[in-house]
């Protein structure tokens, strides 16, 4: 059962969080830190990190789905949401893009630093916590880049906003200190998990290994965010994380289980149909023959709907059966898109099901940050960025269908069926996409790299063929993947049509053949910290500023240097 805390903060929702920081480390009800109960404040965390603590839906679809879900070239849009006026085509909306950060701030770093103020709170305790709270801080810096961090949950009518060089210098700091308070119990454990301790987790399997496991990863994966901006800071952190003796996360992905959550995609993709796979993720899969594609996504006719897609003329187009996406920022009328392809979401569970749990991070990740790491000359452990590559390619097969197989999904036996040593030598490249409905949209392939590991490639080459498969490897969890593009612009994406692109004015630095050619870097500040926390919010533009530029959506985050080496 949730604390009287979490449901108070649950109410506060809609409204921000930075500027009345004071009210919120006030709890209405009375209770002290002492009297919430430790497995509360986890179970609020764990839950909101993929932003269902709730158990909605419309968290999820605010504060990921509709930007950076869309972003990474994921998924797309088959509604004509605010009138055909919304994010996909880069009209910026207010109402749905402050929810990142008065969400993560409320409901997972607020019971975390709750959680870290307990006297003589354990080892194991701690260091999950701070995992935990990096694992949600981090999500509201790569979604606006500058964010109020060090002076959160301190109390005061203003808070203010960190750099994102702050931020990251913290974030790994404190998975440091983490990883370290975790490699310590478990040392004085005789190495052993104690899972009567952790009867609460919902995430890594009540495993203190699992965690220091996720710790090491995610601090891995911060590092190489600052591969090219803070390159000596990154390879310190990076390589402790692979030398760590408990090592990487490679046996099993954390993913949030639990028979009373559901996963948010089958009621926004399925049921609402406000959601649809991407023209890319359909493309580039598809160029690769991969399986992958096939265990991930429902066909057009799906669930029993037998609903094809029409062409401009209103003809069935033989489409039943087949996968197809949609490319983003259409401008989207009527039904024409509702029965394209969406991810899959087995009906058998109903909407609250772990038929497909929450995916927080997949265990290829770090094989495929060790293999990125290879290619800069860090010590990630003796092997060779092929074998790490193609080490994360197994891990994904695997993960893939242990997840299908374990939970009876109808596409387990195209998993099986697979080889995956055939997929590792392929050679073949995306293929181009076309629109059945319009043809207005077709557009060429933009990938030219195959899966085969390209031996006599440039640094260059070997990277974006990392990064297309670390990718494939992390559908559907959009954020880690739009930051990714953003920092290596690895895949390619299908731009937006350039007649489509609405952003207002007040949200563009540059050009607009710019921002469709690059895509955005960034969503706005949160719309209300105008008036809730205006002080503060001056001082995350005067960061900005201070780098030459706005509040803008082509406005680059710190890490974000438009080069890789």
């Amino acid at each position: 059962m949730k604390s009287a805390l979490l449901l108070s903060t649950a109410l506060m929702i809609g409204t921000s969080c930075t500027g009345d920081f004071e009210e919120i480390n006030t709890d209405p009800f009375g209770l002290s830190d002492s009297q919430v109960a430790m497995g509360d404040l986890f179970n609020e965390a764990q839950l909101s990190v993929f932003y269902n603590q709730s158990n909605g839906n419309w968290e999820y679809q605010l504060i990921q789905n509709l930007n950076a879900d869309l972003y990474s070239g994921y998924l797309a849009i088959p509604t004509a949401f605010n009138g055909g006026l919304n994010n996909d085509n880069y009209y910026m909306m207010n109402g749905w893009n402050s929810y990142t950060l008065n969400y993560m701030l409320l409901h997972v770093i607020k019971p975390m630093s709750t959680l870290m103020k307990i006297d003589n709170l354990a080892d194991d305790f701690y260091g999950i916590g701070e995992i935990l709270k990096v694992a949600g801080a981090h999500k509201i810096v790569d979604t606006y880049g500058p964010t109020p961090y060090t002076e959160a949950m301190q109390g005061g009518l203003s808070v203010k906003y960190d750099s994102e060089e702050t931020c990251y210098t913290a974030f790994l700091d404190e998975l440091a200190d983490a990883t370290t308070k975790l490699t310590s119990w478990l040392d004085s454990n005789g190495g052993a998990d104690d899972a009567s301790r952790l009867s609460w987790d919902e995430m890594c399997g009540k495993s203190q290994t699992t965690w220091l496991q996720f710790g090491n990863t995610l601090r891995l994966r911060l590092a190489m965010r600052l591969a090219v901006v803070s390159p000596a800071l990154a390879k310190q952190h990076a390589e402790a994380a692979c030398s760590n003796k408990y090592g990487l996360l490679k046996d099993v992905d954390v993913e949030v289980e639990d028979a009373n959550t559901r996963n948010p995609q089958a009621l926004i993709c399925r049921d609402y149909n406000d959601c649809a796979i991407s023209a890319n993720y359909e493309t580039i899969l598809k160029g690769y023959n991969d399986p992958r594609l096939e265990a991930t996504v429902v066909p057009v006719g799906w669930y029993g709907k037998k609903s094809d897609i029409l062409d401009a003329s209103g003809n069935a187009t033989g489409n039943i059966g087949s996968i197809k996406g949609i490319r983003n920022g259409l401008s989207v009328d009527g039904s024409n898109y509702k029965m394209f392809s969406i991810p899959y979401t087995p009906m058998s569970g109903g909407p609250y099901s772990t038929d497909v749990p929450l995916p927080i991070m997949n265990r290829a990740e770090a094989s495929f940050l060790q293999a990125e790491g290879v290619l800069r000359g860090w010590n990630m452990g003796g092997g060779t960025a092929q074998s790490y590559y193609e080490e994360g390619i197994r891990n994904s097969f695997e993960s893939v269908e242990e997840r299908a197989t374990s939970h009876n999904w109808l596409t387990a036996s195209v998993m099986q069926n697979a080889d995956v040593e055939v997929y590792i030598n392929g050679t073949t490249t995306q293929i181009d996409y076309v629109d059945p409905h319009n043809s207005l949209n077709n557009i060429k392939a933009v990938n030219k790299v195959p899966v085969k590991f390209m031996t006599g490639g440039t640094q260059e080459e070997q990277l974006e063929q990392i990064i297309t498969q670390k990718w494939i490897a992390g559908f559907p969890e959009g954020l880690n993947a739009w930051a990714e593009y953003r920092r290596t612009g690895y895949p390619h994406l299908f731009p937006i049509p350039a007649g489509n692109c609405n952003v207002q004015s007040e949200y563009l630095g540059g050009s607009t053949a710019d921002l469709v050619a690059g895509g955005i870097r960034r969503l706005p500040f949160a719309y209300s910290e105008h008036s809730a926390n205006p002080a503060g919010l001056q001082t995350g533009i005067d960061i900005l500023n201070a780098r030459g530029s706005k509040d803008v959506i082509d406005a680059r985050i710190w890490w974000d240097t438009g080069k890789n080496f």
